[in-house]
Order: C-alpha cells, then sequence, then structure tokens
C-alpha cells in the first residue's frame, strides 16, 4: 500500500476529516450513490471485508440495478446514500468468498467478468476464476457486468476488429451462457490511457445502457450513464483508509483527469 495514502488516511483519522467529509457528503450531495470497486478477496481478508460491510451498512443503501436507475432519474426514497459495491474480474473469491458475506448484509454486488474468464481463458498467474455455474449462481440475486472479453484495456492503440471482440463478441457471449440481456460494461484499468473515444463508442454502438470508470466521483441524479465513477478499495485496507476512501478526498484529487476522460468518452448520441 502506499505509504503516502496510509499516512493521510491515519491523519484524517485522527483528526475526524475522514467522518467530518463524509457527513458533509451527505448534507451537500445527497441525494448519490458512491460505487466502490474490489478486486480479489481471499478467504484470509473475509473478516476484513465483512467489517467493512457493516460499517456500510450502518451509513449508506444497498445499491443494485434499479435503484442507480431510480437515481438517474432523479427518484430516491431513502435518507442515507446508497453504496454500490462492484468486484473486478470475474474472480472464484467472489463467488466463494464475497456473495456470502454481501448476502449476509443484504447488498447486491455487481461482478464484473471477463467473457472469457469462465472457459478457462485466463493468464495462469491471476487468482482463480469463477466457473459458468458459479456465475449464473450469482446472476439469481446479483448484477453480472461485462469486463471485456479478455481482461484488456481498451486504449486507442487497438484496432476495430480487437475492439469489437472486446466489447461486442464479450457482451453476446455473457448473454448467450446466462440467457439474458447484459446491458453494464465495467471499463478494465483506471490508467488514462485505457479509455478511447473509439471503445466508448463501441460501448454505445454494443446495447450497454450503463458504463463504470474508476475515477472517482459520486453519481447523482442526471449523471451521465456512461460515466459512472467508482472508487477503489480493497478487502485488506485498514479502517482508516477505507473510510478515507469514502470522504471524498479522491473526488476532488481526480477533477482534471476525470474531465480529460469524459471528454475524451463523451457520448456520440
Amino acid at each position: 500500500m502506499n505509504p503516502i495514502k496510509l499516512a493521510l488516511a491515519r491523519g484524517f483519522d485522527t483528526t475526524g476529516l475522514n467522518r467530518l467529509m463524509l457527513s458533509a457528503q451527505k448534507k451537500l450531495l445527497s441525494p448519490f450513490i458512491r460505487a466502490l470497486n474490489y478486486h480479489d478477496v481471499p478467504g484470509s481478508h473475509a473478516q476484513a471485508f465483512d467489517e467493512q460491510l457493516s460499517f456500510y451498512r450502518e451509513h449508506f443503501v444497498p445499491v443494485g440495478r434499479a435503484e442507480v436507475d431510480r437515481l438517474l432519474r432523479g427518484e430516491w426514497p431513502h435518507e442515507r446514500p446508497g453504496l454500490l459495491l462492484s468486484f473486478d474480474d470475474g474472480l472464484r473469491s467472489h463467488a466463494e468468498v464475497v456473495a456470502p458475506l454481501l448476502e449476509r448484509h443484504g447488498f447486491p454486488g455487481w461482478f464484473a467478468v471477463p467473457a472469457g474468464y469462465p472457459d478457462g481463458e485466463q493468464p495462469a498467474d491471476e487468482p482463480p476464476a469463477m466457473t459458468w455455474d458459479q456465475v449464473r449462481t450469482l446472476d439469481e440475486g446479483h448484477v453480472i457486468c461485462c469486463h471485456t472479453y479478455s481482461h484488456r484495456r481498451l486504449a486507442a492503440s487497438l484496432d476495430e476488429d480487437e475492439r469489437r471482440h472486446e466489447i461486442e463478441d464479450a457482451k453476446a457471449h455473457l448473454e448467450q451462457m446466462l440467457g439474458h440481456e447484459v446491458d453494464v460494461f465495467v471499463w478494465v484499468g483506471g490508467e488514462e490511457w485505457s479509455y478511447s473515444a473509439d471503445a466508448a463508442r463501441e460501448v454505445e454502438r454494443a446495447g450497454f445502457r450503463l458504463a463504470l470508470m474508476t475515477n472517482n466521483e459520486t453519481i447523482r441524479p442526471g449523471a451521465e450513464p456512461f460515466h459512472l465513477q467508482r472508487t477503489n478499495v480493497e478487502a485488506d485496507y485498514p479502517p482508516s483508509l477505507m473510510r478515507f476512501s469514502l470522504s471524498g478526498f479522491f473526488d476532488l484529487m481526480y477533477v482534471p483527469k476525470r474531465r480529460r476522460v469524459n471528454r475524451l468518452t463523451a457520448s456520440s448520441a
């Protein structure tokens, strides 16, 4: 973990700034949804993740697919903000560790699956991927999202056939295996170069209705549905760093990058 980030998190926690900034968001930005993204959650991190979920349940409302649509339309019947919990890369720990804990706390998960991973098309050095049976089981009570075909960053250097494979073919394969439409796309990587205008147009042409990025911003009524931003949190974060990630500090730090990426990937409609 970044030692500077850890030191800032501890300082914000000690001075009460984490709590104060979260409270200020609730007063100034409500209604809103905060979207988080996780990666692998091995069994050794289960207890820490369980404690994070207890904190989230105290301060936020669980968010599934319908809640996002309602908020974007300006409908939010809750006093508390929402929390969207997403999990990237289609990993086996999501089925074996994450899902049971989410269900115990009443949270739906948004699971971003690279379409080729359950077929065994996964690099050997990565944590094991879910099987199709596990993906289908999650699909019964959670949200399955498309995370490209081979977990590839959609840089401007990709040619048209590569983009179509990673976006259109991935969507078609997930839908074939699940038996219904998959309308949420999750970009791979948070680096600025991992976004491109051609890929953004392909995401819209493919028929997705929402796209999740990772550039730190709350989701508010009227937000652009293809620019829904997430904040990275991991299950092994100490409590101070988890709370720091929710404080809105990174929302401010990412303003220049977020504006550049949003301009680059602006809707063609």
